[in-house]
């Protein structure tokens, strides 16, 4: 199998989740400007999207999506807890935060921060509704290590990319002291420096 990825994109929470469940998964970067492959393919040709994350399956189907890629990710290694048991309150507040790190936070903001065609008005108004997102995540972690169980989930791994996109856009947090700590103690965890240290070569 194989999991395609941009750098510091959002295909950084798959590569984490990657990372963390130790899975055998072949990491192919695809270059951010010209969409190709290091062998010189397009991209597109493979992911007609042209987005990332996608995964090509060992069944030769190609999934896209981050929070499909994520919950099948976690199906490949159960044990890991990546996403918490069918049925259970965790697994649907798994769900919950997976889809609030999703349209709150990566499609509504960062998505309309990098868009080039976007007026820097709307850029402005759109950053003014973080401290907003930020008051939910303050309020959500109080008392809590992870964000929608008793432990690391892919929620987390999503969560971790949103967080590294602050970083990367000079957003301070730390106004947000539950928010900043649960950033630094998530940016601590190996298979997050491993992910990071991966993209940045």
């Amino acid at each position: 199998m194989k999991l395609y990825l941009i750098p510091s994109a959002c295909s950084l929470a798959a590569h984490i989740a990657v990372r963390e469940a130790n899975l055998d998964i072949e990491l192919v970067k695809v270059d951010l400007r010209t969409r190709k492959l290091p062998d010189g393919r397009d991209y597109k040709n493979i992911a007609p999207k042209g987005q990332v994350a996608a995964m090509a399956l060992e069944s030769g189907d190609l999934l896209t999506e981050n929070i499909a890629i994520l919950v099948y990710l976690s199906s490949l290694a159960p044990e890991c807890g990546l996403m918490p048991s069918v049925g259970t309150p965790e697994y649907f507040r798994t769900l919950e935060w997976l889809a609030f790190v999703s349209t709150e936070m990566h499609k509504q903001i960062f998505w309309t921060n990098f868009n080039p065609a976007a007026p820097q008005e709307y850029k402005k108004h759109i950053l003014s509704l973080l401290p907003k997102r930020f008051d939910t995540l303050e309020e959500r972690l109080k008392g809590r290590d992870y964000i929608s169980s008793n432990c690391f989930s892919v929620a987390d791994a999503y969560l971790t990319w949103a967080l590294h996109m602050i970083e990367l856009i000079n957003v301070p947090i730390n106004g947000w002291p539950t928010l900043e700590a649960y950033r630094t103690q998530m940016f601590r965890r190996p298979s997050v420096k491993m992910a990071m240290a991966f993209e940045s070569q």
